[in-house]
């Protein structure tokens, strides 16, 4: 196969790509325009032409009244005019909406303790945007060469979500050292956030395919793990997210300032993660300067690490996210280049 020919396949499965994106962001959707309100309704008694006018009834011949059989007589009619308006009978009353059916604890009566009805799952505290999508660029090492994009989307349905991430090399990155990544995640929302059902993630690099999988549980407190086809089960500690989920569960629910412990699975293995939650501070980023909440994992010697920041004015979404490698060095970063999100 030519080197043009190459290049033609690549840029096709960019294309694909980006549109199975876009498909998912709903981000574009067409918003329908209100119906201008109709005009009122308003009925005049107009005098008739001269030739549309009825012929006046013919005299009645003189003769004796029959006091028997008397006529009834018609009804008055009042008196008309070209601008008299005619009173048309008011409309009827529109039927009254159905009023919200009060949660079954306001009902209970004054003496029952609150904790002996039952209640319902409450929503997590913060909320996403129903479909939205974030797209970053990619920048390797210490000086921050464009080396790709990623694209991070998301669709909440029916206490259920899904959230995907396409990473891949471009230009002349990607024609000496392709690489693509995808990952996904899915699950519930509950009460406390984020509860993921199932994780996969796939790296292709230099021509191979790599893939791990992870499903939870939660019924049995296990995990199911590991790179595909080799599965193992694992104890499923309590609170745990993949690495795709945890970033949002970060966002429904914002840490204080300290230290904080997360059980995070990358398909392939499940760690303990200890998250730093530093100060509020600026961050300059493609929308301007924006307040955000820097998070970052303590570095362990020898191994890998990240640091995030979430941006407090949008949701608490990502805007940044730095890798550091094995040496406790920034090896890349993503950067928010742009933000899509709908409520449709």
């Amino acid at each position: 196969m030519t080197a043009a020919s190459t290049r033609s396949c690549v840029a096709a499965i960019v294309l694909s790509l980006l549109l199975h994106i876009v498909a998912l962001s709903g981000a574009w959707l067409v918003i329908p325009q209100p119906t201008p309100p109709a005009p009122p309704l308003e009925a005049r008694l107009v005098r008739a032409p001269p030739e549309a006018a009825p012929a006046p009834p013919a005299p009645e011949p003189q003769r004796k009244p029959r006091p028997a059989t008397p006529r009834r007589a018609a009804p008055a009619v009042p008196a008309t005019t070209a601008s008299t308006p005619i009173a048309l009978p008011p409309p009827a009353a529109p039927a009254p909406l159905p009023l919200p059916v009060e949660p079954v604890a306001t009902l209970a009566p004054p003496t029952q303790p609150a904790s002996a009805a039952p209640q319902p799952e409450a929503p997590p505290p913060r909320s996403l945007p129903k479909k939205g999508s974030i797209t970053y660029t990619l920048l390797l090492g210490s000086n921050l060469f464009i080396v790709g994009k990623t694209i991070q989307s998301w669709e909440i349905e029916a206490g259920t979500y899904k959230l995907g991430s396409v990473s891949e090399t471009t230009g002349l990155a990607d024609l000496f050292a392709s690489q693509h990544l995808n990952s996904l995640s899915t699950g519930k929302i509950t009460a406390s956030g984020l509860r993921p059902e199932t994780f996969l993630m796939s790296r292709k690099r230099r021509g191979e395919i790599e893939a791990a999988k992870a499903d939870f549980h939660w019924d049995r407190e296990q995990i199911t793990l590991g790179r595909v086809p080799v599965q193992r089960i694992d104890q499923l500690p309590a609170g745990s997210q993949d690495m795709l989920s945890f970033i949002y569960q970060l966002a429904l629910a914002p840490p204080s300032p300290g230290r904080l412990r997360l059980p995070i699975t990358n398909g392939a293995s499940l760690e303990i993660y200890e998250l730093e939650v530093l100060p509020e501070e600026n961050l300059e980023t493609a929308l301007g300067t924006l307040k955000s909440l820097p998070i970052r994992q303590l570095r362990r010697p020898g191994e890998e690490s990240i640091e995030i920041w979430l941006a407090t004015e949008y949701r608490h979404l990502p805007v940044r996210i730095r890798f550091i490698n094995r040496e406790g060095e920034p090896s890349g970063e993503q950067r928010m280049s742009e933000i899509h999100v709908s409520e449709e």
